[in-house]
């Protein structure tokens, strides 16, 4: 069994490496999204009460072999595709006993404020006295068939621990795949996340839950930013939760200091972030960006194929832009912040920037100095910005590359729950 389970623990993190992880017998993707606002109880599936069993597979996921296992498998594989969609499948096969989990739709805005209907999903452990609700925020994903709503997602985990777990798609997948999506705009991502936890009082009173009023809030790369966000929004507008604790590891906190860093080296570890940030801001704030000017071909000839489409993953697009030097696949004006074009760009980018948030909760973040993906300046300058808080943990250190990195984090999150 211990060989099993070696290949089942991470797959959290991977920037948009995974793809829809389901084999001949399994299908995550679909069918009925389960109407939250308001609840449509005809939908919902039947939980039965109680849970026995699977303490095999939790003591091993709170000792560190196994980590250290995964992780040297993985790396092994370079974490392919292949190889963390076994991680995912074979976490599902060992824990999906303990728990139910169903597509959900509910209401929230777009960027510019107006009502849109979005998705998600939710995990329900089958014992009824929960030991609270896992807000987690995934990473960075370019395909549709990548969103929570449409496969099984490691932060099912979370469920081995007594706590419920949701995840929104964010605004631009699952049901609400034909937005673009407003990549790096915090507010829409979590207000995705924050209203999805709104709806959970009527769906676990439903089935007859107990639970506190408090959350943690989870997410690692883009959803740890994101992370940052859904803590806030909670912590400044939403009187009925609380924020018990904000896990988050290796967030673009500070995207215009990471945008800035990119453009300073000429390099970008994530290629097709490039045009989900510039076209993605610009469609959230309505700037009028056109592509030719601000990237060269193919790109520009392919953007609707490789992005809109929703149909590539990250490695995908990574593949088909054939570079990651910032001057070979953007205009010299999209790189001279004293342009008109760039500077609106790196304005809006500095309206997302959470670095200087007096968060209330306590909180702990990680960031490798290894990290090629998601600069490490950005956790400094969260470091440098935030208030000082003893209740607030960074843990910055040699973990390996920004995928090597989430495996500690994802181990370390779910041994501190």
């Amino acid at each position: 069994m211990k060989r099993t389970l070696i290949l089942f623990i991470c797959a959290l993190s991977l920037c948009g490496t995974t793809t829809l992880c389901a084999d001949d017998n399994e299908d995550f993707s679909a069918g009925v999204y389960v109407m939250l606002d308001p609840l449509d109880t005809a939908s919902l599936p039947i939980i039965p009460e109680g849970d026995y069993g699977g303490n095999i597979v939790r003591s091993l996921l709170d000792g560190d072999l196994i980590w250290r296992n995964t992780h040297t498998q993985l790396k092994r594989h370079n974490f392919s595709d292949k190889s963390v969609c076994d991680v995912i499948m074979n976490l599902y096969r060992h824990t999906h006993k303990h728990y139910v989990t169903f597509p959900v739709m509910y209401w929230s805005q777009s960027p510019n404020g107006d009502s849109l209907l979005v998705s998600g999903r939710v995990y329900l452990p089958k014992q009824r006295l929960l030991n609270g609700v896992v807000v987690a925020n995934h990473y960075t994903i370019c395909s549709d068939a990548e969103a929570p709503s449409n496969t099984i997602s490691m932060e099912s985990v979370f469920t081995m621990k007594g706590y419920a777990v949701i995840m929104p798609d964010y605004v631009g997948y699952g049901v609400s795949r034909n937005e673009v999506h407003p990549y790096l705009e915090w507010r829409s991502a979590a207000k995705t996340a924050v209203d999805l936890l709104n709806c959970m009082p009527n769906l676990l009173d439903y089935y007859g839950y107990t639970y506190p009023q408090d959350v943690v809030v989870e997410g690692y790369s883009q959803g740890g930013a994101v992370a940052l966000g859904v803590a806030r929004m909670i912590e400044e507008t939403d009187e009925d939760w609380t924020v018990r604790k904000l896990y988050a590891g290796a967030g673009p906190y500070d995207p215009a200091a990471t945008y800035l860093y990119s453009v300073e080296h000429d390099t970008m570890g994530i290629p097709a972030a490039i045009p989900l940030i510039v076209m993605g801001l610009s469609d959230a704030y309505d700037l009028g960006f056109e592509l030719e000017n601000f990237f060269y071909e193919p790109l520009v000839s392919h953007y609707a194929e490789w992005i809109l489409s929703k149909k590539y993953t990250v490695t995908q697009i990574n593949q088909h832009m054939g570079s990651i030097v910032m001057s070979e696949l953007m205009t010299p004006e999209a790189l001279d912040f004293n342009h008109p074009l760039a500077d609106m760009l790196y304005e809006a980018l500095l309206w997302n920037s959470n670095v200087g948030y007096d968060l209330q909760s306590d909180a702990y973040f990680l960031h490798s100095v290894d990290d090629e993906i998601v600069p490490l300046i950005n956790s400094e300058n969260l470091i440098l910005q935030m208030p000082d808080d003893e209740n607030i943990t960074y843990d910055i250190g040699h973990y390996g590359s920004h995928m090597e990195a989430s495996v500690w984090f994802m181990k370390n999150v779910y041994q501190d729950l």
